[in-house]
């Protein structure tokens, strides 16, 4: 996580240069300020000088010997003056080295910073193409697969449409056989005669006994037939039963 010096956010790893060089570059600027009030003292000076001049039309012996007399006022203070500009160049000059060597740390950090950048991004960028590149690759796999599938489906589709066509040409085959059909309905016939014969000799059996469905299990129409009129006339005595009962 990135902390704040002096109020700004810093990377992490470079919070201890960064915060010294912020400290120099307060050294620096109140350096700069005490030499900027001492120049404004000194060019007051010398306007002071001028503006007298000026104002009171003297000549140059008359201006040398009113600077002098400034100067004999001021004779207590020159050499505190002095020592002060001297104090103010040698910390210039030393603030001169400082700020040199500053901005080599600086110029150093800003250059350790950008490379990380720059070899995040780079490693950024080669992880997005590999992860592209895997993702198509599993895609393109994926789409290979869906294609197998569908290519079985269609074969199923045309295996189960041949078998289908193939049974339809089976069935229309064995109907064509006149024999053969001329068997299945004597059958029937014979199988309905029977059931037939079969209700005149036992009359206490019900209509409804299992007994009477044909004896490999399938109900021809005939019995069909006659199981719906069966239904339908109970349904009717129900019916007339039911309204003798409301007159009643």
């Amino acid at each position: 996580m990135p902390a704040l010096v002096n109020g700004y956010p810093t990377p992490a790893g470079y919070q201890a240069e960064l915060a010294y060089i912020y400290n120099m570059v307060e050294v620096l600027s109140q350096q700069l300020a005490e030499n900027k009030r001492a120049l404004e003292d000194v060019v007051a000076s010398v306007g002071r000088v001028r503006s007298r001049a000026r104002t009171q039309s003297l000549g140059n012996e008359e201006l040398l010997s009113s600077a002098a007399e400034d100067l004999g006022t001021q004779e207590a203070n020159i050499d505190t003056t002095i020592s002060l500009l001297t104090e103010l160049f040698e910390r210039a000059k030393f603030s001169r080295d400082e700020y040199r060597t500053l901005s080599t740390h600086y110029a150093s950090v800003i250059a350790a910073m950008l490379k990380q950048l720059h070899d995040y991004k780079q490693k950024h960028v080669a992880d997005v193409a590999s992860w592209h590149r895997s993702y198509r690759a599993q895609l393109a796999e994926e789409r290979a697969e869906n294609t197998r599938l569908r290519e079985q489906i269609w074969e199923m589709q045309a295996h189960a449409g041949k078998a289908n066509e193939n049974l339809r040409q089976f069935r229309s085959k064995y109907d064509e056989d006149g024999a053969r059909w001329e068997r299945r309905v004597d059958m029937k016939a014979i199988r309905q005669e029977l059931r037939f014969w079969k209700r005149m000799a036992m009359p206490e059996m019900s209509d409804d006994d299992p007994y009477w469905s044909d004896d490999d299990d399938l109900v021809d129409h005939m019995e069909k037939l006659r199981l719906q009129e069966m239904e339908k006339k109970a349904a009717e005595e129900a019916l007339a039963g039911v309204g003798a009962k409301w007159e009643v």
